[in-house]
C-alpha cells in the first residue's frame, strides 16, 4: 500500500434504497482494498443488506455488511461498529505472491474500463457513507507476473437444507469443472447446524473434517472461529503455492464436490474467495 485515498463520494445514500459509488478514478493504480466508514443517527452493518463491486458491469465483488464483518473478524481483522473493510489482499501472505494475489490491477493493460460500487441499504436513519482506498502504483514486478491479472472474486448462493444427518452436496459457486470450475482461496459457508465438510476433487477427498475439528485447526493458525460461519481456508498456513483448491479443466479435474452434513434443516449462505481474471468469466 503506498496511499490512502479518499473515494468520489457516494450518491443516492438513503434510509432504504441503492447507494452507489463510481469508482473510476482508481483506474490506472492497484486496488488492494476499501474501508467504508458508515455514520448518522441509525447505520449499521446489518442494515447493509448488499455489497457489489462490478468491473466493466460485471459483478466481481459480493456480499453484505453483517456477513462480510464476520468473514473478516475470522481471519483475526477486528473493526468497530463504523468501519467495514473490503480485503483484496492477503496481508499475513508468507510470500510475495501470496501477499499481493487477489489485489485488483486496474491499469489500462488489464482491460478494465469501469468500475462501480452498488451498496444496498435496509431501514437506516439518516445514513451517511464514505469510502477510502488503499492503492498502490499498477507497475509491472517480475516476483508478481504470474498473479498480476488474478482478482479476488466473492461471489455467493443461498441453498435450503432440507434434510439432517446426510452429507449433502453445496452449491458453491463456479465449483464444478463442466463450467470453467475456479481457483479458491476460502469457501465461506453461513449456517448454524454445519456439523462437518468434505472436499472432493476426481472421486479422491482432500478434506473430511469435523467442524469442531476444523475450527481447531484453524485456532492453531492463528485464525479466529466465529459462531455462524464456517471457513474452508485453502490458504490456512498464509501460503498460496500448493494450497489454493483449483477446480479448472485446465488443472486436470473433471470432477468437483463440496458436501456437508447438517443437524437440521435450515437455509445457508455460501461465499468464495477466488483468485480469477476478469476475461475468464
Amino acid at each position: 500500500m503506498q496511499k490512502i485515498y479518499v473515494c468520489n463520494p457516494f450518491n443516492n445514500v438513503i434510509n432504504t434504497g441503492i447507494a452507489t459509488l463510481d469508482m473510476n478514478n482508481l483506474l490506472g493504480f492497484c486496488l488492494e482494498g476499501v474501508l467504508l466508514t458508515l455514520g448518522g443517527t441509525t447505520f449499521t452493518k446489518s442494515l447493509i443488506t448488499l455489497i457489489q463491486i462490478k468491473a466493466n458491469g460485471k459483478v466481481v465483488f459480493e456480499t453484505d455488511g453483517a456477513k462480510l464483518n464476520l468473514s473478516e473478524a475470522q481471519k483475526g481483522n477486528a473493526s468497530d461498529a463504523t468501519h467495514l473493510f473490503i480485503n483484496f489482499m492477503e496481508q499475513t501472505g508468507r510470500t510475495s505472491n501470496a501477499f499481493s494475489a487477489g489485489a485488483w490491477d486496474l491499469s489500462a493493460a488489464s482491460g478494465i474500463t469501469s468500475l462501480r460500487m452498488e451498496v444496498t441499504i435496509s431501514a437506516a436513519t439518516s445514513p451517511t457513507l464514505v469510502a477510502s482506498a488503499a492503492i498502490s502504483a499498477a507497475l509491472p514486478v517480475d516476483a508478481e507476473k504470474n498473479v498480476r491479472f488474478l482478482m479476488h472474486r466473492r461471489h455467493r448462493a443461498t441453498q435450503v437444507i432440507g434434510a439432517s444427518s446426510q452429507k449433502i452436496a453445496l452449491s458453491v459457486p463456479h465449483i464444478d469443472p463442466s463450467g470453467g470450475g475456479s481457483v479458491f482461496k476460502r469457501v465461506l459457508i453461513y449456517a448454524s447446524n454445519l456439523t462437518s465438510i468434505q472436499a472432493i476433487r476426481n472421486g479422491i477427498p482432500d478434506y473430511d473434517h469435523s467442524l469442531t475439528d476444523s475450527n481447531q485447526w484453524q485456532v492453531w493458525n492463528r485464525r479466529m472461529p466465529q459462531t455462524g460461519l464456517f471457513v474452508m481456508d485453502f490458504m490456512l498456513d498464509n501460503m498460496m503455492a500448493d494450497r489454493v483448491w483449483d477446480t479448472r479443466p485446465q488443472s486436470g479435474v473433471s470432477q468437483a464436490i463440496l458436501y456437508g452434513t447438517f443437524s437440521a434443516t435450515e437455509t445457508i449462505t455460501i461465499e468464495t474467495e477466488e483468485l480469477i481474471s476478469l476475461a475468464s468469466y
